[in-house]
């Protein structure tokens, strides 16, 4: 059962192997980092080897930046602290993995919505950006200046 899907383009397959402590079993996992749109961080899904494809589906994938549709069940974080924090950062922070059950190509209508989504996306923010311009400037809180740069 999955409880929601993530539609984004492949950038990077790695197969990962950890051994179990109680078991001493090795697990396996496939790796995908996954590419966003409008998201500065990658996404990065695990799935068990029996739901990843093939390894060919896979490789023909990282190569062509293919889109994909990944079904995930759960996710886990890892916290760690950050050796050297920058200006705004904090000192801790969380790798967040998404555990996969299924993956799939994107159909081309999906691809389709998700451009045709991102578009009327990107024409609210504009909508949004110049409301808020008009109303600083019914304001008189807008410079020329900073009139320019926004325009």
């Amino acid at each position: 059962m999955a409880y929601f899907e993530i539609t984004a383009k492949v950038e990077e397959v790695n197969e990962s192997s950890y051994t179990q402590q109680a078991t001493g079993e090795v697990i396996t996992k496939i790796q995908l980092s996954l590419v966003v749109p409008s998201m500065r961080e990658r996404v990065l899904c695990e799935l068990p080897l029996e739901a990843a494809p093939k390894t060919d589906l896979l490789d023909r994938w990282e190569m062509e930046e293919s889109w994909v549709v990944v079904s995930a069940d759960g996710m886990r974080a890892l916290g760690f602290t950050r050796s050297s924090v920058r200006a705004g950062e904090k000192a801790v922070g969380a790798l967040v993995i998404f555990q996969g059950a299924a993956v799939r190509e994107a159909t081309p209508e999906e691809r389709k919505r998700l451009q045709e989504a991102r578009k009327a996306a990107k024409l609210q923010a504009k909508q949004r950006r110049a409301a808020r311009r008009a109303e600083k400037a019914e304001r008189g809180t807008v410079t020329p200046t900073q009139e320019k740069q926004s325009a």
